[in-house]
């Protein structure tokens, strides 16, 4: 199974890292930003983590610290390999915010609707739709709610 959630080198590269022609300044700014990011405090590993598509809270990098799952260095300075571990365990456990768990169920990448892509293929999902059109509108609507159960009958599975 793919992926769902975001690496770190992904979430650089959309939520931090500049567009290929902002000014150098900007550039230089986003590598000490990355640089700079770990460790980092518990609370502020939790919300990370929920960037990434993760539905983390900061009582559950604690169980994972219990657990023996992750072991920082100190309990409130988590250094990069401990959150990629924490995001690794959240990916293998299908611990997925709701949003990156509708797009498991959907086929698709959390990654893809966080891109400047996803309008692209906002375009595309809706000329596949588009061909529903001409159906009467109980139709259409049967249709978009089968999709709409399958998605909530699969997230309560998950959780």
């Amino acid at each position: 199974m793919a992926r769902i959630g975001l690496t770190f080198d992904e979430y650089v590269d959309l939520k931090i890292k500049p567009h290929a022609g902002a000014d150098r300044a900007f550039h230089e700014a986003a590598k000490m930003e990355r640089r700079e990011m770990f460790p980092m405090a518990l609370t502020v590993a939790s919300s990370h983590l929920r960037s990434r598509g993760y539905d983390c809270r900061p009582e559950m990098l604690e169980l994972l610290v219990k657990n023996g799952v992750v072991t920082p260095a100190m309990p409130d300075a988590w250094a990069q390999a401990d959150v990629d571990a924490a995001a690794e365990h959240f990916e293998e456990c299908g611990i997925l915010t709701p949003y990156a768990a509708m797009c498991q169920t959907l086929g698709c990448r959390y990654a893809a609707t966080r891109s400047a892509d996803f309008d692209t293929a906002g375009q595309l999902a809706g000329a596949r739709y588009a061909r529903h059109r001409n159906r009467p509108e109980s139709e259409r609507t049967l249709i978009l709610e089968s999709i709409r159960a399958a998605f909530w009958s699969r997230f309560d599975e998950a959780a």
